[in-house]
């Protein structure tokens, strides 16, 4: 019985027309390509990403309906006294809120046009009412994300900080929360 070096030996004696013009270790190219990769984006700094914004989406605040509600909600930074809703479809853009015996508003279309209206609007509901900051933003399921990003980037520009995305149960009411 050979030993596993004889063995190995007479593996390579028999693979050697075929691998007579060299072996190529790609693991140092890959290497090499991929810190290059790496390293290109860490320290881009082009007008692409200096475009690019963020929006800290939060939890949608309490909203206090009962005496014992009250009593069990801890801080007071957390009450909502103004319900504000934008809900947004394919084609238009509905403004509800809960203040002085509730407002709706709808505003057709997703262009330029209604969303300098739809920023008018919620700033002028952000004068009216200056201790809300929260707004929940309750998009249909087949509305275009970029569509979504020109509304929160309205209601950030009209002074809402607090901004949350609210989900719709697939054919029936909206529903407050966190987006799934």
């Amino acid at each position: 019985m050979a030993s596993l070096f004889h063995r190995s030996k007479q593996r390579r004696a028999e693979r050697a027309p075929v691998t007579a013009h060299g072996n190529i270790n790609l693991v140092p190219l890959v290497d090499t390509l991929t810190s290059i990769v790496f390293f290109s984006l860490l320290t881009y700094q082009g007008e692409t990403m200096m475009a690019l914004t963020s929006f800290d989406l939060s939890l949608p605040p309490v909203v206090v309906t009962t005496p014992q509600q009250a009593s069990q909600v801890k801080s007071e930074k957390d009450v909502l006294n103004l319900l504000l809703a934008v809900r947004v479809s394919n084609n238009e853009l509905d403004v509800e809120h809960s203040g002085n015996g509730g407002f709706r508003q709808a505003i057709t279309g997703l262009d330029a046009a209604a969303l300098g209206t739809l920023q008018a609007l919620m700033t002028q509901i952000r004068q009216q009412y200056p201790q809300n900051k929260d707004v929940l933003v309750i998009p249909s399921d087949d509305v275009a994300y970029d569509n979504i990003i020109h509304v929160l980037e309205r209601l950030r520009l009209a002074g809402y900080t607090g901004i949350s995305l609210g989900t719709r149960a697939r054919g029936g009411p909206a529903s407050g929360g966190p987006a799934r």
